[in-house]
Formats: structure tokens, C-alpha cells, sequence
């Protein structure tokens, strides 16, 4: 009986360092998750940043190309200020042969 009792302990002993083993051993995997969740946490932090900015340029490119006039517009202007100007020089030639 004693034997036995000493064989209860002694298995008893060893499936006590076993857990304590398996303990340390999950909390460290513990620890190195934690630390990858935080390194996931200011990647994510670092990814908005950059979303946001990507958002801003897209936003002001959308912006400046809706206010930029097409090549088709230019050459419209550019023939209208060319008749405004021909107009113009038209009446100054005339004011000058009144004068």
C-alpha cells in the first residue's frame, strides 16, 4: 500500500511538472501573440494613415481634373479670345481713322 501510495505521488509529481511545463509554455505563446497583435494593431494604424492620404490625393485629382479644361475646350477658347482680339483691332483701327 505504501508502494502504491508512492507510485501515486511520484506519477502525480510528474503530471505536476508537466502542466507547470505546459503553463510556461503557453503563456510565453501568450506573450508572442499579444506582441503580433500588437504589431498587427499599429500596422493597421500605419495602413489607415495611408488609406486616408491615397483618399485625399484621389479626391483632389478628381478636383483639379474636373476643373481642367480638355484640349477641345482650349482650342475653343483660344479661337474665341482670337476673334475678340481681331474684333478689337478692327476698332481701334477705326477709332484711329476717325481720329
Amino acid at each position: 500500500m505504501a508502494k502504491d501510495l508512492g507510485e501515486q505521488l511520484a506519477r502525480i509529481g510528474h503530471k505536476a511538472e508537466l502542466l507547470v511545463t505546459r503553463q510556461q509554455m503557453l503563456l510565453k505563446q501568450n506573450a508572442d501573440l499579444r506582441q503580433q497583435l500588437d504589431d498587427c494593431r499599429s500596422q493597421v494604424i500605419a495602413l489607415q494613415g495611408q488609406l486616408q492620404k491615397a483618399n485625399m490625393e484621389l479626391e483632389h485629382l478628381r478636383i483639379s481634373s474636373a476643373l481642367s479644361p480638355d484640349s477641345k475646350t482650349v482650342a475653343e477658347t483660344r479661337a474665341f479670345i482670337s476673334n475678340l482680339v481681331r474684333e478689337i483691332d478692327a476698332c481701334v483701327d477705326q477709332l484711329i481713322r476717325e481720329v
